[in-house]
């Protein structure tokens, strides 16, 4: 069994329980074992403009499935929630839901289909905030910086107007906004 973190976004209809049901779905998986998941984040669109706010989150899970196979089965599931990914559309879009591998244990590789650890970590509070929930010592396999490391210094990059602002703002299951 492989340790897996797992990213999950949704700025779409009632994205607290997309990300729970989608979750829930994952474990259903006879491979995937749920291990544990962060509170959602309520955060501001990055690298896109929307008038809707995100919901996120990071889970943990362990899988017998390599990582392609694991791809292919988030593909399905957000496909099973109505994702539609919009060929020959640029940049980012509104979505139902949005999961990521992050990071497969200490997995390293860039193929067309996939790269590991997630090329964006570094750069996105909504994902290093609920990282730093779970799993604030996990070192990064290329990087060898802890989230710990990542985080303080993308909130110091943001404070110093190195890089965008990002709004976050951490919530609860059963809190709707």
């Amino acid at each position: 069994m492989e340790k897996v973190w797992l990213g999950l976004g949704s700025n779409l209809g009632d994205s607290r329980q997309i990300l729970q049901r989608a979750w829930k779905t994952l474990g259903n998986d006879q491979d995937v074992t749920l291990v544990v998941l962060s509170s959602p984040y309520t955060s501001s669109p990055v690298g896109m403009t929307s008038d809707n706010c995100f919901v996120n989150a990071v889970g943990i899970i362990e899988t017998r499935r390599d990582p392609l196979s694991l791809l292919r089965l988030l593909q399905q599931v957000e496909k099973g929630f109505g994702r539609d990914k919009k060929t020959g559309s640029a940049g980012y879009q509104d979505r139902l839901l949005d999961l990521d591998i992050l990071y497969f244990g200490n997995t390293q590789n860039s193929t067309r289909e996939l790269r590991l650890p997630h090329p964006q970590i570094a750069n996105r509070l909504f994902v290093l905030a609920p990282l730093m929930e779970l799993d604030p010592l996990h070192r990064n396999p290329s990087t060898r910086k802890t989230v710990a490391q990542m985080h303080s210094e993308l909130l110091l990059q943001i404070e110093n107007d190195e890089t965008i602002f990002q709004e976050i703002k951490r919530s609860s299951w059963n809190v709707k906004e």
